[in-house]
């Protein structure tokens, strides 16, 4: 979690923009009274100027439900669009399969933390996931190990499927929230099958809706989970600039 001094302020009585300080980059919210597009462009100036007189760094900037219309508000402030995050849906059950996982155990850590760095080394997020922050997200009220499905093979972990379930939607969802195979493992098909195995645990809960969110430009998981039969919900899409 941010400290204080990772945290930057800026309001003018009326808008507020907050900024914090995650793994060497700023991510900028924007608290806006009323659908003014002008006053988030001119507080996106403002956490610019605030980082600036900070020693500067790189500022993100995320859309959620992005539009071409909403692109307007970070172009207009300097911002420059570099990510998209898609969302997929598709309803459970999904087709079975016969792969035997099993749930995570604290002991599984060190092995965890090894086949996901390995995998996500390219990720912005998920890769180069330390111990303390694996520690922060398994203490978060989602999480639940028997919805953490490890793949071993010969005694060694091959691949997981980590889900999450979303109790504070209308309808609960479950979620793909970070799936993986170590890439000795590559091109073995336990990509397809560690999904099915995670949406059928979902399914086991009583859930009838799945999700998740995958990068644009994974062209693999993306012909994926075409195939398993998602499609693309939303999506939310990322700008950044580098100040100094």
């Amino acid at each position: 979690m941010a400290t204080e001094s990772e945290r930057l302020e800026v309001s003018d009585g009326h808008d507020t923009v907050v900024l914090t300080n995650a793994r060497n980059s700023w991510l900028v919210e924007l608290r806006v009274e009323g659908d003014d597009d002008v006053r988030r462009q001119r507080l996106l100036e403002a956490a610019t100027q605030a980082v600036m007189l900070n020693e500067g760094g790189r500022l993100e900037f995320w859309i959620e439900n992005a539009t071409p219309a909403s692109d307007w508000v970070p172009i207009a402030a300097g911002f420059i669009h570099y990510r998209d995050l898609w969302r997929l849906e598709r309803p459970l059950p999904a087709p079975d399969t016969d792969l035997a996982t099993r749930a995570f155990t604290p002991a599984d850590t060190d092995a965890f933390l090894e086949v996901n760095n390995r995998a996500f080394d390219w990720h912005p997020e998920q890769g180069g996931l330390t111990p303390e922050e694996f520690s922060e997200k398994c203490a978060e009220p989602w999480f639940d190990p028997d919805g953490f499905r490890l793949l071993e093979i010969e005694d060694r972990l091959a691949g997981f499927c980590w889900t999450k379930v979303h109790t504070d939607e209308k309808q609960p969802i479950g979620e793909i929230y970070a799936i993986a195979v170590d890439p000795d493992f590559h091109g073995s098909g336990l990509g397809r099958e560690l999904v099915l195995d995670g949406l059928g645990w979902l399914a086991r809960q009583g859930l009838r809706h799945s999700m998740l969110y995958v990068e644009s430009d994974n062209r693999y998981a993306n012909l994926l989970y075409d195939k398993l039969g998602f499609q693309r919900t939303s999506i939310n899409r990322a700008f950044q600039r580098i100040v100094r």
